[in-house]
């Protein structure tokens, strides 16, 4: 099924997608960002990845609300985050945004859509980072046991309600559990409670923010071990 696409050449879209992405551009990556946008806008045309395209919300809503996540990947000296696993990455939002913003990450785009993740790898190596960007087709709860231990921090973004994340997931397998959340989050939090006391987790970080022009307040939550 398509979904919406933009009718621009590249230039006029990089230009317009940088600019929205103000003075929260980040140091590395800003050009490929727009590659990856510009890429994810294009393939709609025939496999309906978002219902955001123009270069503007692209921008805000899809590469400023991934990289709202650099503070926390970059802040932790004593337990360094350079491998990340993205799970449920659709159209490579949050992981791979990060990973051009951080020439430093290894990063797992990881989907259970084959078609998601072909797209994917072919922008992966459009984009030059083939050596620390991977894609995978899978689904996470099979995948992950053999791959248990490879990673810092696993990251879901627009994947589904936390009780039905802990479902899937046995924490012991895999690092810090970092969670793109907005003002619903409250709610998911209380239905998961069992499921969080039952496996001695808790959140270890409630970080807000907000992305430009929008009230809307959001939330990145890291699930943790509890202390």
């Amino acid at each position: 099924m398509a979904g919406p696409t933009v009718d621009l050449p590249f230039d006029d879209f990089a230009a317009r997608f940088l600019e929205a992405m103000g003075p929260w551009r980040p140091e590395e990556g800003g050009i490929e960002l727009a590659r990856h946008a510009f890429a994810v806008a294009k393939k709609n045309e025939v496999m309906n990845l978002t219902r955001i395209v123009e270069p503007e919300a692209m921008a805000v809503k899809h590469a400023l609300d991934s990289l709202a996540a650099l503070p926390i990947l970059l802040g932790a000296d004593d337990a360094p985050v350079n491998n990340v696993l993205d799970l449920g990455t659709g159209a490579g939002y949050p992981g791979l945004a990060l990973a051009l913003a951080m020439p430093h990450l290894n990063v797992t785009l990881l989907d259970s859509t084959r078609k998601k993740v072909d797209f994917l790898q072919e922008l992966v190596a459009e984009l030059g980072v083939s050596d620390r960007v991977q894609c995978v087709w899978a689904r996470f709860e099979d995948w992950i046991r053999p791959h248990r231990g490879r990673f810092d921090m696993v990251l879901a973004r627009a994947v589904g309600p936390l009780h039905r994340l802990l479902e899937w997931c046995t924490h012991r397998w895999y690092g810090p559990l970092l969670l793109w959340k907005g003002p619903a989050f409250l709610d998911e939090l209380e239905e998961a409670r069992t499921t969080l006391a039952r496996r001695k987790l808790d959140v270890s970080l409630d970080l807000p923010y907000l992305l430009p022009d929008d009230p809307a307040e959001r939330r990145l939550i890291v699930i943790d071990w509890e202390d």
